[in-house]
């Protein structure tokens, strides 16, 4: 437990699989666990990989939880506003969950 008397507040599960992994998932987590480690926070935040978030093609995807907020198309430059977010100290991500959502609006239809 933290200091905090918390276990996690958030897990960030970034895709890895046949479509998000060559496309920089790998990349994209170790810039998370880069990040969330350079700023002492992982164990608040942690960083995790998933084989498939259902929403392949043009990105990396990724999920945070217990949320559920989606995220679409993320690149290692997006890591330091996803933290900055993620620690309630940035603005929402707007355009990696307005791309995540029109996925899963196609998906629903």
């Amino acid at each position: 437990m933290s200091e905090h008397g918390t276990y996690l507040f958030k897990h960030i599960l970034v895709c890895a699989g046949e479509s998000c992994g060559p496309q920089g998932g790998a990349d994209v987590r170790s810039a998370l666990k880069a990040e969330l480690r350079a700023r002492s926070i992982r164990q608040l935040y942690r960083d995790g990989e998933c084989s498939c978030l259902g929403l392949c093609r043009e990105g990396v995807n990724a999920v945070i939880w217990p949320e559920g907020r989606y995220l679409s198309g993320v690149i290692v430059a997006d890591v330091p506003r996803l933290v900055d977010f993620l620690e309630g100290k940035g603005p929402a991500l707007a355009d990696l969950e307005a791309r995540a959502a029109e996925k899963i609006a196609a998906k629903k239809s």
